[in-house]
């Protein structure tokens, strides 16, 4: 790996017994400055692996590759904004609890993670409040949503609300929940109001998760876990995930899409983990095709 990326493996046990297993890169973009972040969207669902091997090389090689938000068939439910253009947005509109089962129309405000024109990232909640100019709005709260105790916001929320602010990140992807707020455990309460229960996150039970955290000084982390006894690993709560990123320096934290979609792939485009759709008792390595990825990649010398 080049200067300022180091990628490691870690193993934890529970205290009822349980152990997880996966990894975490930590990346310093002031350490080295030719290192860049890629959000990427595919027009239709790929590997990991593929994201990897179709990198534009003019963006630098590629050292590591997870998946980002979530998608359903080809077409991603979740921010992805690339070199300062939104590509896809998370949706105003939401059937739920899903559309056989519909009760109401709800207007989630979910998390993302942007890098902004100087470099640094930034977590939030953020809605798209004017739909045709894809115009991203960063809110201070989950706006009142609480999928636990359904309680809904009756409309979607407005761009002047106070504390409201235009959200212009350079690059970015959403997922959601957050898990850390300057340096607080807020994932339960982000899970429920950002409205991913009925959408299959199963934030409360162990899971193969992706996530990512921003260090006081900058740094940007990446975990990715296995689960359902894939290599033993039984997987991690929220919670837990939120644990983890702060005990390694993070203020600020988001999870990501999980199970079967989380994998991390390493340097010349190893697949480190073990994701699930394999089955737990196999050693086969199945990667699920998804629609949105990250890439840290390293430009060449004097491309800073």
């Amino acid at each position: 790996y080049p200067k300022g990326v180091s990628v490691e493996p870690f193993s934890e046990n529970f205290s009822d017994g349980k152990v997880v297993n996966g990894w975490v890169a930590t990346i310093d973009f002031k350490a080295n400055p030719r290192l860049k972040f890629n959000s990427l969207q595919a027009s239709k669902r790929k590997a990991p692996t593929d994201f990897f091997k179709d990198f534009n090389q003019e963006k630098g090689t590629p050292y590591i590759c997870v998946n980002a938000g979530y998608f359903a068939g080809s077409t991603s439910v979740s921010l992805c904004i690339i070199d300062g253009r939104v590509r896809s947005i998370s949706p105003v509109d939401v059937n739920w609890p899903n559309d056989e089962n519909f009760e109401r129309t709800i207007h989630p405000v979910r998390s993302a993670l942007g890098q902004l024109e100087d470099g640094s990232f930034e977590i939030g909640w953020v809605f798209c409040t004017d739909k045709p100019a894809r115009t991203q709005t960063m809110f201070p709260s989950t706006m009142g949503n609480n999928e636990k105790t359904r309680t809904f916001i009756d409309e979607a929320p407005s761009a002047d609300y106070p504390g409201a602010r235009t959200w212009t990140p350079m690059q970015a992807i959403g997922g959601g929940p957050r898990l850390l707020k300057d340096g607080e455990d807020v994932a339960v309460d982000s899970y429920w109001g950002e409205c991913l229960d009925a959408g299959g996150t199963a934030g409360l039970s162990r899971q193969p998760r992706t996530a990512m955290g921003v260090t006081e000084d900058g740094k940007l982390l990446i975990l990715v876990c296995d689960g359902r006894g894939m290599g033993g690993s039984a997987g991690m709560t929220l919670q837990e995930v939120a644990a983890k990123l702060k005990s390694l320096g993070a203020v600020d934290a988001m999870n990501f899409d999980g199970g079967g979609s989380s994998q991390i792939v390493g340097f010349e485009g190893k697949i480190l983990n073990r994701p699930s759709d394999a089955g737990a008792g196999s050693e086969q390595i199945v990667e699920r095709k998804v629609v949105t990825a990250v890439i840290i990649s390293e430009l060449p010398k004097g491309n800073e």
